[in-house]
């Protein structure tokens, strides 16, 4: 099991994260500019995530690579992290108090792993997930 584990602290920090930053870099500068939407409530996020197609990583990604977010919105499609991502630059643009984190679930084969947005609505703990809306 400590193999397991070594193996996925590495392929996070040394390879999948570093290759992300990287990628985002070389070919994503140009939608640095682009407006995210203005958005008022959670019913606003939610509207503005449901024109969010998902989309396989291409070729160009080599690894699981995550998208900022004004790329997911120009483009209005990416995988489940560019998903997460989009939603936690909005949640953090509505109310800077949510607080979102991006959780991973790494399973295998690697093509079930997911990544949702979760954050603290009131007292209880709510999530985006690509795959429901």
């Amino acid at each position: 099991m400590r193999t397991v584990d070594a193996f996925l602290v590495r392929w996070l920090r040394d390879l999948r994260y570093p290759w992300s930053h990287r990628r985002r870099r070389l070919f994503e500068g140009r939608y640095l500019n682009t407006e995210l939407p203005e958005v008022k409530s959670l019913a606003d996020i939610k509207s503005c995530l449901k024109k969010i197609t998902w989309t396989g990583d291409g070729l160009a990604h080599l690894y699981d690579s995550i998208s900022y977010p004004q790329t997911v919105w120009a483009s209005k499609r990416d995988d489940c992290d560019g998903f997460a991502i989009l939603a936690a630059e909005l949640l953090k643009r509505w109310n800077p108090a949510t607080k979102p984190v991006l959780v991973t679930a790494i399973v295998r084969p690697n093509r079930l792993s997911h990544t949702v947005c979760v954050f603290k609505e009131g007292k209880k703990l709510s999530f985006f997930d690509n795959s429901i809306l």
